[in-house]
């Protein structure tokens, strides 16, 4: 036996592969690339936008035609609430708008928590049940919170800066899906002058803040 067929028997042979095969190949990896893009462009495009909460207007009853005298008509009120049980304490009425700005996806509302401050005193909270809510659409609530007392030993003549601080969970409806809870804080500030209205803009819209934060 020559060295050249010795030389020849001794390399391995190579599996060479077919055309067909390299089709099928190429073939499976474009659909693969192809499915995968359009589940990205469907989790782009139905990616839900949380809902936004809006304050339309703010006021406080007990102060309304109230100028000069407010703190002294506020202070007789606190002093009577201490001496009956069967008188509430002067309430604030907020305004509310809770708008799903999604197309194609409803919103579950889990119950929402809302509690207002002024400065760092808690001033009174309110806890609305929660309810479903359609794609593109708009619920109003007008809410009554009952203050305490000592907020209104604190109001003065002046402005009275309310932090309006609202805490709820929700679901996203996606056909026939349903997403996991998610939970959102949100808080703005409501100006309000001495005779119980609102001051400024009348639509101020809650921003998100972090649960670190909110308090």
């Amino acid at each position: 036996m020559s060295d050249l067929e010795e030389t020849s028997e001794s390399q391995p042979i190579l599996p060479q592969t077919s055309g067909p095969q390299v089709s099928i190949f190429l073939f499976l990896l474009e659909v693969v690339i192809l499915l995968t893009s359009i589940a990205v462009l469907i989790w782009l495009i139905l990616t839900p936008n949380c809902p936004i909460y809006i304050i339309t207007n703010a006021h406080i009853p007990a102060l309304h035609g109230r100028n000069s005298t407010s703190h002294l008509y506020v202070s007789s009120l606190v002093a009577m609430n201490s001496t009956s049980n069967h008188t509430r304490d002067p309430s604030i009425l907020l305004d509310l708008i809770f708008s799903n700005p999604n197309k194609r996806m409803g919103i579950y509302y889990k119950d929402i928590y809302i509690t207002l401050f002024h400065g760092d005193v808690h001033i009174g909270s309110k806890l609305l049940p929660g309810f479903y809510q359609g794609y593109k659409n708009v619920t109003t609530y007008e809410v009554l919170v009952e203050a305490n007392k000592q907020f209104w030993k604190e109001i003065t003549n002046g402005t009275i800066d309310l932090r309006v601080c609202l805490e709820n969970a929700v679901n996203y409806k996606i056909f026939v899906f349903k997403t996991k809870h998610h939970q959102i804080y949100t808080e703005a500030y409501v100006p309000v002058g001495s005779n119980g209205r609102m001051l400024g803009k009348k639509n101020i819209k809650l921003h998100h803040i972090s649960n670190q934060i909110k308090n």
